[in-house]
C-alpha cells in the first residue's frame, strides 16, 4: 500500500510539474510579443505660401504693368502716355520703395533744372531718398489718391495721397506736370531747402 501511494504521489508530482511546465510555456508562447512592422513613411515638408509683399504696382490694372515693364526693359518714357496722374504717383511709389533711381530720374519733370542722371542720383539720395522711403512705407495701405481741390490745371495736377489708421490720418499731396505727354513728378524742387540746411 505504501508502494501503491509512493507511485501515486510520484504520479501525480510529475503530472503537476508537467502541467506547471506546459503552462509556463504556453504562457510564454502567448505573451511573447510581436515585433511590429515598421512603416516607413516619408514625411513632406509643409511648404507654407510665401507671404506675398505688397507692391504698388498690384494697384494697376494689367496692361497698365506690362506698359510699365516695357517702360523699364526699353527706357523709352513714351510707354507711360497714356497713365493718368494716380497711376503715375503708384509708379513714382513703387520705385521710391524700390530704389530704382533711374526710374524716379526718368518720372521727374525736368523744366530745364534737371541734372545729368549722376549728380541727380547722388542729390537724391542725400537730400530725399529717406523721407521718400518712409513716405512709401507710409503710405502702402492707402485710402485713397486723388486730385487735391484747386490744384487741376490743363498740364498740371495736386494729387493727394491719403491714409488712416484709428483716428490718424495722413495726407501728402504731390504736384505732377505734363511733360512731352507724359505726367511726372515735380520733386526736384523738394531737395532744394535740404541741400541749403546742409550747406549751412
Amino acid at each position: 500500500m505504501k508502494i501503491k501511494r509512493t507511485i501515486l504521489i510520484a504520479f501525480v508530482t510529475i503530472f503537476s510539474v508537467s502541467l506547471l511546465l506546459t503552462g509556463c510555456f504556453e504562457s510564454k508562447a502567448m505573451t511573447t510579443p510581436e515585433v511590429p512592422q515598421v512603416i516607413q513613411e516619408k514625411v513632406a515638408p509643409i511648404q507654407e505660401e510665401e507671404e506675398k509683399r505688397f507692391s504698388y504696382l498690384d494697384q494697376l490694372p494689367n496692361e497698365r504693368v506690362k506698359a510699365y515693364e516695357r517702360f523699364v526693359s526699353d527706357k523709352d518714357v513714351r510707354y507711360l502716355q497714356s497713365f493718368s496722374p494716380e497711376e503715375i504717383l503708384l509708379v513714382y511709389f513703387h520705385s521710391v520703395a524700390g530704389a530704382d533711381e533711374d526710374v524716379i530720374y526718368a518720372l521727374t519733370y525736368d523744366n530745364g533744372v534737371l541734372p545729368d542722371l549722376e549728380v541727380f542720383r547722388k542729390e537724391y539720395r542725400e537730400n530725399l531718398a529717406r523721407r521718400e522711403t518712409e513716405y512709401a512705407l507710409e503710405f502702402r495701405y492707402y485710402d485713397s489718391i486723388k486730385p487735391y481741390e484747386g490744384t487741376v490745371k490743363e498740364n498740371e495736377i495736386g494729387m493727394a495721397i491719403t491714409v488712416g489708421v484709428g483716428s490718424f490720418t495722413a495726407t501728402n499731396v504731390y504736384s505732377l506736370k505734363k511733360e512731352n505727354n507724359v505726367w511726372k513728378m515735380n520733386i526736384y524742387h523738394l531737395m532744394e531747402p535740404v541741400k541749403s540746411k546742409t550747406k549751412k
